[in-house]
């Protein structure tokens, strides 16, 4: 699945070289512990890589939230307080290294989808009525649900702007189309709940169009910048889906197993917000027909309480649920990594190929 790097290729670049002792020790005994220590080395050695264009982004993601009105302006430094994992501007940056080739635009295009990202955070905190992001207080819990609406159409239309000033019609169809999927997604998973339609078809077109649009977006926004060919384009394309899909399975299944301090959010909440993840529909696929039954008239009630939460959570433990969606996020790591063979060698395409395992490997 990942190469083996020969010695002086490991010597040379330290992190191919945690990458291939992380293959080594993956799958030995005892290896829950280790494999923990080395994601958050390998993390590190993953941002190594691109970690000055990272800092150049964070300092442009400063100057353009900047604004005349103060509030604006508050907003954006409290925002500044709660950072992300970056996951979206570090794809820009390696699917443009990893075709060889740079351009001046990059950071600017990184910073688009960053605030994207950014804008679409905030309004789902005001759907959801999350009181927390990452940790802290949410922006609409500190200020209103009128503001963060408003800073997030704020973002989004700055970071538009920050596109067409790019100057590449591609890009800014690229981005403008997955930001379009991205709202009917996020719709369309509301729809889903309200209807407890669990069926896989709807739960991947759903996750297709708010989670890995954008992250497809960005996959393809280095190799357009940089005038790569159509074929590594739409390979990078196909890499962002797999990769958003698996990111989005990685995050149901963290929903049943993860730690609420790590994650900076409920274990359950998504559950308990009658959103319908897929370790919920691989255990109603496995469990018998009658108590299928039973579980979805139970989900279409309005007035669930901890006890109807405990069952559904018992439910899906009982049937294999949550293995059974890891599974699933490993198939779409494994097909993210085959569209990464159209790619030279290279230390970006390494690091391309470990954000795979970092994403259905993550704790948060």
């Amino acid at each position: 699945m990942f190469s083996l790097c020969p010695g002086e290729q490991r010597a040379q670049y330290p992190y191919i070289s945690a990458l291939y002792w992380y293959n080594r020790r993956r799958t030995r005994p005892g290896c829950a512990a280790f494999r923990q220590r080395w994601i958050l080395l390998i993390m590190d050695q993953f941002l190594g890589l691109i970690q000055d264009d990272m800092a150049r982004v964070d300092a442009r993601l400063d100057r353009a939230l900047q604004s005349d009105i103060d509030l604006v302006h508050q907003v954006s430094r409290y925002m500044a307080t709660v950072k992300g994992k970056r996951l979206r501007p570090a794809l820009v940056l390696l699917g443009a290294q990893a075709t060889g080739r740079q351009d001046d635009r990059l950071v600017d295009a990184a910073v688009a989808v960053e605030m994207i990202h950014a804008a679409t955070m905030i309004h789902d905190d005001v759907v959801d009525a999350a009181s927390m992001r990452r940790g802290q207080p949410s922006v609409n819990s500190v200020w209103s649900d009128q503001i963060a609406v408003l800073m997030g159409d704020f973002l989004l239309s700055r970071a538009l702007c920050m596109l067409v000033d790019l100057g590449d019609l591609l890009a800014l169809r690229v981005v403008s189309r997955a930001t379009e999927r991205l709202s009917q997604g996020e719709i369309f998973e509301i729809q889903i709940g309200q209807q407890t339609d669990t069926s896989e078809e709807s739960y991947f077109g759903m996750v297709g169009d708010k989670t890995a649009s954008l992250v497809a977006a960005s996959c393809q926004l280095g190799p357009i910048l940089t005038g790569a060919q159509p074929e590594v384009i739409d390979s990078m394309k196909e890499y962002g889906e797999a990769l958003g899909k698996a990111f989005q399975i990685a995050d149901d299944v963290l929903d049943f197993t993860g730690d609420a301090d790590q994650m900076g959010k409920p274990v359950g909440h998504d559950l308990h917000e009658d959103k319908i993840t897929l370790p919920l529909i691989h255990a109603l696929d496995a469990a018998p027909a009658q108590e299928r039954r039973d579980l979805e008239k139970l989900l279409a009630q309005s007035d669930k309480g901890q006890p109807e939460w405990e069952r559904v959570h018992q439910f899906v433990v009982q049937y294999n649920g949550v293995e059974s969606a890891r599974k699933t996020a490993h198939q779409y790591a494994d097909r993210a990594l085959e569209c990464l063979d159209i790619l030279p060698a290279s230390p970006a395409r390494e690091v391309l190929q470990l954000a795979v395992r970092l994403v259905v490997e993550r704790e948060n």
